[in-house]
């Protein structure tokens, strides 16, 4: 015989707060404090209350679901970044649909009209590519939070990363210790000494922050821009990291980097198999540093040194800011940009 349904009440009771307080909290909806909403976690966990969906439904006509979109799961971040999303949803009682528009003629521009024609109350959408005219797609009543490097024009919420501050002090920790030839891979297509303060050249480049941060540091020590350490045009794969490498390596032995900043940890698996494959010791030659700390960088010898955007604290506020519309707040639309953070490993020296 199943056992006897735990009620909110019981959450409440446990967690010394109120029931109010309880369904704010698994909602996601008014102020609750995050000592307070830890509190309701751990009551809920510890009784194993479950939300009735099917009366939510017939009181609220909410489905319980939220939408995720992604273009593809063509790099290790986006299931990282799902993962979270899923984990976030679940404790606040919502279920996940999850949907790629890499196969949609109109890409995510496709999939925002058609959203609110699904089984979802909302959708975080990660944009690939940046939307159109200013982002009409985004207008109207339905909730979306977009994520990603590209604007939303002030008509969603957006949660992106500080990828120029990011870079930027990476950079510098780099000079710091000594290096004066900093690579940086892959860099967008397009992206040369000529055309990188031409727009049309720089347009839709998900990365450009990234490289910005890059220069700003240079600049800032007196230190040339060598567009000779930027190639670009790779995919942001092991094999285009690799790719780069070699070209890299072509130069002659003083034209060479002394260090390789890679915009994800793909890139630099590649560029570290590649230097060994060349007899190059990392770090004792060349420090390499990636960024998103997928699982594998810790495996890898030596293990990488990358940047960490923190995906579950990014996939967090994600949820919550999506929720929070869904639950009827009409507060101005905000740019939210997280601070990654350094892991140090065995690919630079201390």
């Amino acid at each position: 015989m199943a056992g006897k349904r735990v009620t909110m009440a019981e959450v409440a009771k446990e967690a010394g707060v109120s029931i109010k307080t309880v369904s704010n909290a698994i909602n996601g909806v008014g102020n609750v404090l995050p000592k307070t909403q830890k509190k309701v976690d751990a009551a809920v966990a510890k009784l194993g209350y479950r939300i009735d969906t099917a009366a939510r439904y017939l009181k609220t006509r909410r489905h319980q679901t939220i939408g995720f979109a992604i273009s593809g799961f063509d790099s290790p971040f986006y299931t990282q970044l799902l993962e979270g999303v899923i984990d976030e949803a679940t404790a606040k009682g919502y279920t996940v649909t999850i949907s790629t528009y890499n196969q949609l003629k109109g890409g995510a521009e496709e999939l925002i009209r058609e959203a609110p024609y699904s089984n979802a109350d909302g959708w975080i959408v990660y944009a690939s590519h940046p939307l159109s005219n200013e982002g009409e797609v985004l207008e109207g009543d339905y909730p979306i939070v977009q994520c990603g490097n590209y604007t939303a024009f002030g008509k969603a919420d957006l949660i992106t990363l500080d990828n120029r501050g990011s870079y930027r002090e990476t950079t510098q920790l780099l000079i710091d210790r000594g290096c004066r030839r900093i690579a940086a891979l892959c860099a967008p297509e397009g992206i040369t000494r000529d055309t990188y303060h031409r727009q049309d050249a720089v347009r839709g480049a998900a990365v450009i922050d990234r490289l910005e941060g890059y220069i700003d540091a240079l600049r800032g020590n007196g230190l040339p821009v060598d567009w000779s350490l930027i190639p670009n045009g790779r995919r942001w794969t092991m094999a285009g990291g690799a790719s780069a490498v070699n070209d890299l390596l072509a130069a002659g032995e003083g034209d060479r980097p002394d260090a390789i900043l890679c915009y994800n940890d793909s890139a630099a698996l590649g560029a570290l198999y590649q230097l060994q494959l060349r007899g190059v010791s990392v770090p004792g030659d060349v420090q390499v540093i990636g960024f998103d700390n997928i699982a594998e960088s810790r495996y890898s010898s030596p293990s990488l040194t990358t940047v960490d955007p923190m995906w579950k604290d990014y996939a967090k506020l994600c949820v919550t800011r999506l929720l929070a519309r869904i639950n009827g707040d009409d507060s101005p639309y905000a740019t939210i940009a997280l601070h990654p953070r350094l892991v140090e490993r065995d690919s630079t020296r201390r």
